[in-house]
């Protein structure tokens, strides 16, 4: 049996929650979101981070220890403002019945009329907020001054929202929470984990500490480079290993796998 198919699977693009890893950088940051949704009457909270660091990643762990009936999180972006409203509509009052003609001043009138008056109104997740346009936000931000929702929004590092930036919607802004890049510590601990957790620790003890630095080199600390890189890796392992197994019994990690996987991560020259 080749421990690396199953490995390589273990860093394949998606997400989910069994798998998640604690790190360091995102202890702080969920700990923090967490005390602004349960104690906190604000009306936005930024969380902000690199592309790639692990913000998708980080929000969804949020409905683990937040009430789903007190928190939506919209991971992909809607194709309409009024589709978005209908489905926090059905969500939060499923009891009282809307129409497919409801205008935006409609659905906030009934949010207004029936939500709750709670000084923590439910919180609305929005990822990849860089993606809309102004039309959306300008809703986003009348929805908090209406305080019938709180919104935490999720964007990259320096995104160039102009709206983003105006005294009128930054003023509304209780809070940023960043992501910071992996260090080398937390890049070792999210792969040797991740390896843990499907029974792989042989794997793993394959790597050592001069390869986790040339990873950490070649993907800059981006969890998303990095989950990339580890699939190649280990798909370059699965191939060898078939061939020749002997290649990995003194235990070490052939340095030209590793180089391999850089070259078609596209972070490493391949002459």
């Amino acid at each position: 049996m080749n421990p690396f198919s199953d490995a390589k699977n273990v860093f394949l693009e998606k997400v989910d929650s069994m798998e998640y890893i604690d790190l360091d950088i995102n202890i702080a940051a969920r700990n923090k979101l967490e005390q602004l949704i349960q104690k906190v009457p604000f009306q936005i909270v930024l969380l902000t981070g690199q592309p790639g660091v692990g913000k998708s990643y980080l929000i969804q762990q949020l409905a683990k220890n937040i009430s789903t009936e007190s928190l939506h999180i919209q991971l992909f972006p809607f194709l309409s403002l009024n589709g978005f409203l209908a489905q926090l509509h059905l969500k939060f009052l499923p009891h009282i019945e809307i129409n497919k003609n409801m205008t935006r001043d409609e659905f906030f009138k009934s949010f207004s009329t029936n939500l709750p008056k709670n000084e923590l109104a439910p919180t609305i997740v929005i990822d990849e907020v860089q993606l809309y346009g102004d039309r959306e936000l300008e809703v986003i931000r009348m929805l908090s001054d209406c305080r019938v929702f709180r919104f935490i929004l999720v964007t990259h590092t320096l995104s160039n929202k102009e709206v983003l930036n105006e005294s009128y919607f930054t003023s509304r802004i209780w809070d940023k929470v960043v992501i910071s890049q992996l260090d080398v510590k937390n890049l070792r601990l999210f792969i040797t984990q991740k390896l843990a957790k499907a029974g792989l620790d042989s794997v793993s003890f394959l790597l050592k500490n001069n390869n986790y630095k040339f990873m950490h080199k070649q993907t800059k600390g981006n969890l998303r480079l990095l989950t990339r890189m580890c699939f190649l890796l280990f798909d370059i392992c699965e191939y060898y290993y078939d061939i020749e197994p002997t290649l990995f019994s003194k235990g070490v990690m052939p340095n030209k796998y590793l180089e391999m996987a850089a070259i078609e991560l596209g972070s490493l020259d391949a002459r």
